[in-house]
């Protein structure tokens, strides 16, 4: 895998190499072939955003997968592979959160396959599951057919538990009771999906019930939950993420949580994050940290902290510090030069060092 970027960077800026050193992480980390990596990047469920989702689609609704039915009879009805067939689900619907439904929803999809999957009709309807469902009506006609919004995140599996229909009805705090009643689920599996939807949903509502998973729940469900809880805007989890992150950022949820960390972006964030860079083990987690410190949050007290890592061992380290030593320091020095030539590159570090070494660490970073 390094050895193919590193072929491939000869020709790219240092911004498109960081670009393209977290699409491949990603890829690699989370098990995706290159066959996907180039038809369609495709995050996991766990990683879904829920609101951004339900936002979108004009119809959303959760409930049980009664039968599967094919599209057509088949001409062959000796092929037992139905991978790639379409069909139609027929689900029970036990919530409407957005849109309109006349009773059971009919929603046409494609069973996907495991032998080749390119980022497309990855959902993977059964009978007597549950699922959380963003559709459209099929062709804009209005005979209770539908389509998935999107045919690989346009459903997710949630647990049978549902919470208490709310009197104040807005689809927000609805979906989020019905998340919170899954947390209660016997199954282990359906507790999981239910702290990621949570996740997904991020509503800063539901850190008191995440923050009690944290500290009641088994190892699993509680690291989980620390994703979770970062996902809502929760930076008191940061402890805990130094925790996790620091033997490294390959095994989920690692890889997910060190991701998230390139979306922090408050001031109160910058010591739990400086604490987290000193441990890392893992290139996403420091590149998602220098992110946050020098793109995001851009918080002098991180530049100490930013001049260390001129001199890590990773490029695309070197080249995040650069940046955010730019965005903080604004000195001359500090300028990532946007050619495309890595020597270029080397030089416009040396002298960020230079400068640090000769200035900048005797200057006042501290905020008052």
């Amino acid at each position: 895998m390094r050895a193919v970027l590193a072929q491939i960077g000869a020709f790219l800026t240092p911004r498109i190499r960081q670009t393209l050193f977290f699409v491949v992480m990603i890829s690699s980390v989370l098990s995706l072939s290159a066959i996907k990596l180039w038809s369609r990047l495709m995050l996991p469920p766990s990683m879904a955003d829920v609101r951004a989702l339900a936002e979108k689609a004009p119809i959303v609704f959760r409930g049980r997968v009664v039968q599967i039915s094919p599209y057509q009879i088949s001409l062959y009805p000796y092929m037992t592979d139905t991978h790639g067939a379409d069909s139609f689900a027929t689900i029970d619907v036990d919530r409407l959160y957005r849109g309109s439904l006349r009773g059971d929803a009919t929603v046409h999809f494609k069973r996907p396959s495991p032998e080749f999957m390119d980022g497309h009709n990855c959902i993977d309807f059964q009978p007597d599951t549950y699922w959380l469902v963003f559709a459209v009506e099929k062709d804009g006609q209005k005979d209770g057919q539908l389509e998935l919004f999107d045919d690989c995140q346009g459903a997710l599996a949630i647990s049978p538990l549902i919470g208490p229909r709310l009197k104040d009805f807005d689809w927000r705090a609805q979906m989020e009771a019905d998340f919170l009643a899954g947390l209660h689920d016997d199954a282990a599996a359906n507790r999981i999906v239910s702290i990621q939807r949570l996740g997904g949903l991020k509503l800063p509502s539901s850190q008191d019930a995440l923050q009690r998973v944290i500290d009641r729940g088994d190892k699993d469900e509680a690291n989980w939950a620390v994703y979770a809880a970062l996902r809502t805007g929760d930076v008191s989890v940061l402890p805990r993420v130094k925790e996790i992150l620091s033997a490294g950022d390959r095994n989920p949820p690692e890889p997910e949580i060190a991701l998230e960390l390139r979306n922090v972006s408050v001031p109160e964030a910058v010591p739990g994050l400086i604490a987290i860079l000193t441990t890392a083990a893992g290139e996403i987690t420091r590149s998602s940290v220098l992110t946050a410190l020098g793109a995001n949050i851009k918080d002098p007290r991180a530049v100490p902290i930013l001049a260390d890592q001129l001199s890590a061992a990773d490029e695309s380290s070197r080249y995040l510090a650069l940046v955010g030593l730019r965005n903080i320091a604004h000195d001359s020095a500090c300028i990532p030069s946007d050619t495309a030539n890595e020597q270029n590159l080397e030089s416009r570090i040396r002298r960020c060092k230079l400068w640090w070494e000769e200035k900048g660490k005797f200057q006042s970073w501290g905020k008052d």
